[in-house]
């Protein structure tokens, strides 16, 4: 029987590959920094295992990887998130010796992983992006800045979940916002903010061989933070322009494995503009494997028997959330909560939860755990909460 070893069992984008893989007979191990994690209470987890931090100790996380691939004869490593991919790359060399890891080339990981950069090749491939700019300093900013138009967007190059986002309405903002994110995200772009629209997310999965094998289109419901957070509420669309422009961006990125670009259609004129890529797992993936994408067990089988068939099609219209706790998170913080749309409190078979599931119940009370866990960690309730 296949073994996988999968990474940051806290998070739900974990617990929809365990759920994915396992139901496919595939024995799966998951590890984390702590045991209380929704991923590690799945009966589809076949093991879970405490491990050190990715993002603070990586060669420490690197030789409990190395060494616990090699105890189980793991088949297929999955790094789910930005930390745990980070270490992958550094020693994918080695770790391919041993197992399969399904990880784009260096050089256009760095790309996906900088946004600096991922818009520069934007404007290479002809890609259209919001106006932006790069300064390599406060000095450069208003010479930068004066054809631009206000309110600006200050955006962090590496960064994840909508953190290091900042937003300056005047010229006299734009210094003081500017040097807050620089602080602790070094060197941040500048970019016309877009006013309101609706977020289109499109899914990618690519072979060995850096051919498409599999697309997905979601459009983002809901955010939390309710102004530059992640979607927490998501619809399953067609939408063949943008995925147009997103397998375009694609070109000339020597790609493996899953990677998901983001785009908005402007209200007022209908544009479409490239926002980020990211080139790891999303959090939202279980709403791709509801609708009949299931990424998971496709990446496992390229990444094992080397390719498949291309997979497009897909159920329309389904909506998927993420009550625990983002929808939840939302309901509190949003003044408008009684125009939601759909409301809180939607009850219909299109509309599933990425935790909560009767066929796999224990996560829900895993979750209540990390959150008993984490209750008087400042540190991560800064996380949720702050960007």
């Amino acid at each position: 029987m296949p073994k996988v070893l999968i990474t940051n069992a806290q998070l739900r984008k974990a617990l929809a590959t365990v759920r994915s893989l396992g139901k496919k007979g595939i024995e799966t191990y998951v590890i984390e920094e702590t045991r209380f994690s929704p991923t590690s209470f799945s009966k589809y987890c076949s093991q879970s295992m405490v491990c050190p931090s990715a993002a603070e100790e990586p060669e420490h996380y690197y030789r409990f990887v190395s060494e616990k691939i090699k105890e189980y004869g793991i088949d297929v490593f999955l790094p789910i998130d930005d930390d745990t991919v980070a270490v992958a790359m550094a020693h994918k060399d080695e770790l391919t010796k041993v197992c399969s890891v399904p990880l784009p080339d260096y050089e256009s990981y760095q790309i996906a992983l900088n946004k600096g950069r991922s818009y520069k090749h934007a404007i290479s491939v002809g890609v259209s992006l919001p106006k932006t700019v790069f300064p390599d300093g406060e000095e450069s900013i208003e010479k930068l800045t004066e054809h631009l138009t206000y309110p600006l967007m200050v955006k962090a190059v590496k960064s994840s979940g909508g953190r290091g986002i900042k937003i300056a309405f005047s010229k006299e903002e734009l210094l003081n916002t500017y040097l807050e994110v620089h602080k602790q995200y070094p060197f941040p772009v500048i970019q016309e903010h877009l006013g309101e629209g609706e977020i289109y997310e499109v899914a990618l999965l690519y072979n060995s061989h850096h051919e498409l094998r599999a697309s997905f289109i979601q459009k983002h419901v809901r955010k939390f933070p309710l102004i530059t957070g992640p979607s927490i509420v998501q619809e399953s669309v067609i939408y063949p322009e943008i995925l147009e422009m997103a397998i375009k961006f694609m070109q000339g990125l020597k790609w493996y494995g899953i990677a998901s670009l983001e785009f908005m259609k402007q209200k007022d004129t209908g544009e479409i503009k490239f926002i980020e890529i990211n080139g790891r797992f999303w959090n939202s993936i279980q709403m791709a494997i509801f609708a009949g994408v299931d990424f998971p067990w496709l990446l496992f089988q390229i990444a094992y028997n080397g390719d498949i068939k291309p997979v497009t099609n897909y159920q329309t219209g389904m909506l998927c959330r993420n009550l625990l706790p983002g929808d939840i998170f939302h309901y509190i913080f949003n003044k408008e909560r009684k125009q939601m749309n759909p409301p809180f409190w939607t009850k219909s078979d299109t509309f599933q939860d990425d935790i909560i599931s009767k066929d796999d119940p224990l996560p829900t009370i895993g979750f209540m755990a990390a959150c008993l866990r984490y209750m008087f960690d400042k540190k991560m309730w800064r996380f949720l909460l702050r960007r």
